[in-house]
């Protein structure tokens, strides 16, 4: 049978902790659509069905650990990461929003769920281990670490993002063929050709050489007007295109820097289309979310790394720096001084691009999807 001819629903199961969840599942969601038309796609924001008011509570407390009290974070991160399937926490965490969730699952009657934040996943694995819900259970890892709450019983299907990811799980226990290295699922777009004069011209960059600074969908890097100001200032003479995402006080300071900047800073909110931005830009600077990184790995497009989120990201550095795709800078100083190297060494940049399109996915969600399509629909 042509997938195209295929039918039935998919739902996605996510959450709001930072973009990159929810853009795995319109990743996929937009795959089902350009290869299966006739598969409806659903997701569901898993703790704001929970609960609205602790969502916003949750959330709120991940970004201000993020940004203010990191190492906090990754304290969290890092206790959280070999927590044994059949411990009291688990069994805790397993138990969040279940009833709920069942009823959800039960009227939407879908053919596969497919998780791309790990909290569901082990609910969903407690609801089929008590035998009250028998619909598949796949899960989209969307770093490239291992870490257990990504790991459960009652889990068909594993899409990770690399090689070391997949050995890494079965090293956990998982069999081997439940995990596909697929990639991080990134939009298709990120594939589909590109019209650069037109993207320049809509962005208002111009035809310099343009370097790219995100701070996440949420301004996840405290102080980043001020950071942008010193390497605007102080960077080498291209055209910088900050993205504020949906910190509007972000986008105000960011405007106020351009006013004074002696070099070209354009400032934009949150961009859907991320994929024309990093198809016209010579570097990204951002932290190493690993959306983001697959994003730009799938453009060839080097990466300047700057205060990554300990714990899950610290995995994504590692892919990108080992690979060669970029670089790491642990201060303003090594960011700017790394932005004129790469500027200055024509061959250290076409070599970081050649390595970055090594690396990258852009198909990752297209595979997914197939094998999903074969298995369950």
């Amino acid at each position: 049978m042509e997938t195209a001819e295929k039918d039935g629903r998919a739902l996605f199961l996510s959450a709001t902790m930072g973009a990159g969840h929810q853009r795995a599942a319109e990743a996929l969601a937009e795959a089902f659509r350009r290869l299966a038309p006739a598969v409806a796609t659903d997701e569901i924001d898993f703790f704001e069905q929970l609960s609205p008011a602790m969502n916003n509570l949750i959330r709120w407390m991940y970004i201000v650990s993020v940004r203010h009290l990191p190492q906090v974070w990754n304290t969290f991160y890092t206790g959280t990461s070999r927590v044994r399937p059949n411990s009291a926490v688990q069994a805790f965490l397993n138990s969040l929003g279940r009833e709920k969730l069942l009823v959800t699952v039960q009227k939407a009657h879908p053919k596969v769920l497919i998780n791309t934040f790990p909290t569901p996943a082990g609910v969903v694995s407690s609801l089929r281990l008590a035998g009250r819900l028998d619909t598949p259970n796949v899960s989209v890892v969307t770093d490239h670490t291992v870490h257990s709450q990504w790991i459960h019983p009652n889990v068909d299907r594993y899409y990770v993002g690399s090689e070391m990811v997949r050995q890494g799980m079965v090293a956990r226990g998982v069999p081997a063929d439940r995990i596909l290295a697929t990639g991080i699922p990134v939009h298709p777009s990120f594939a589909d050709p590109v019209d650069a004069k037109s993207v320049r011209e809509r962005l208002g960059v111009g035809s310099d050489p343009v370097v790219v600074l995100m701070a996440g969908a949420y301004g996840m890097i405290g102080g980043f007007a001020e950071i942008i100001d010193q390497i605007v200032t102080r960077g080498p003479k291209v055209t910088y295109l900050a993205l504020a995402g949906h910190d509007q006080a972000l986008a105000e300071s960011l405007k106020e820097v351009a006013s004074r900047a002696p070099n070209r800073l354009v400032v934009q909110g949150y961009l859907e289309e991320t994929w024309d931005v990093m198809r016209i830009a010579d570097i990204l600077v951002s932290k190493a979310g690993g959306l983001t990184t697959s994003e730009a790995m799938a453009c060839g497009l080097p990466m300047a790394i700057f205060r990554p989120i300990p714990g899950q990201e610290m995995a994504n550095v590692r892919l990108v720096v080992d690979e060669g795709a970029g670089f790491w800078a642990t201060t303003v100083d090594a960011l700017v001084d790394g932005l004129h190297r790469f500027f200055r060494a024509a061959e250290e940049r076409a070599q970081m691009q050649q390595a970055a399109s090594r690396v990258g996915r852009p198909q990752a969600a297209r595979d997914i999807v197939q094998d999903l399509l074969a298995r369950y629909f």
